[in-house]
């Protein structure tokens, strides 16, 4: 993962996306929402937090015990500096990867945007510890962006040996429907659909993007049928 790339964002821009909840945080609390998957009280690991602006937002609307975890030291000092000013305690952010994070088993794991940020090899130690870190009936949400997403499909270089991955500013990779249903093996898929948005940024620039939103559980579950 280009760390330096995201410390310096953080750095310059700080809340790059503002401090409303994303797309894949409205998601899930609508896959919650709908199906009244049982959240209140669960443990919640949010990786890849930034900044923890989902984080804060699920965890007020869910009522669980949340942790963020990011490698950008700059990402948690400004999640940190919020959690400060509205202190909730339910809510912790730890400097670290996701791969040395071992205290699970979580309820409820959470990933946006961060598998596609990941070269080839970082993306499968994400998936094994999804696996290691979801605790059975658990519940899984990640997004990612499509193969179809305009913003980065065939933009900057090609990473030699990774599909549907080029380095522009940093490394950018897109996925196809194929490719999140094989990573993820050990998942009962609910909810896979490609969702089209505009993402505001900070500065009042904007993005158009194309996002894979999974939503799955882990084993003892009735399970259902990817959109």
């Amino acid at each position: 993962m280009s760390l330096s790339y995201w410390d310096g964002e953080y750095r310059s821009d700080r809340k790059i996306w503002g401090v409303q909840p994303g797309e894949a945080a409205r998601a899930a609390e609508k896959f919650v929402d709908e199906t009244k998957y049982p959240v209140a009280g669960k443990r919640l690991l949010d990786l890849g937090t930034g900044y923890g602006r989902d984080l804060f937002h699920l965890a007020a609307r869910w009522r669980v015990r949340a942790t963020g975890v990011d490698a950008s030291a700059n990402a948690i000092e400004l999640a940190n500096e919020e959690l400060a000013r509205n202190r909730r305690a339910n809510v912790e952010f730890r400097h670290a990867r996701f791969q040395d994070i071992a205290d699970g088993p979580y309820d409820l794991v959470y990933a946006a945007n961060l598998y596609q940020i990941l070269p080839r090899e970082e993306r499968r130690q994400l998936c094994r510890a999804v696996e290691t870190l979801l605790a059975p009936g658990g519940l899984f949400m990640l997004s990612t962006l499509s193969s179809r997403d305009p913003e980065h499909a065939g933009k900057g270089t090609p990473v030699s040996g990774d599909p549907n991955t080029w380095v522009e500013k940093t490394l950018i990779h897109l996925s196809d429907r194929d490719e999140l249903t094989a990573a993820f093996p050990f998942l009962v898929f609910q909810r896979l659909y490609e969702h089209e948005f505009i993402e505001p940024r900070a500065g009042g620039s904007t993005h158009h993007h194309i996002s894979w939103i999974l939503v799955a559980t882990r084993g003892n579950s009735s399970g259902g049928e990817a959109a």
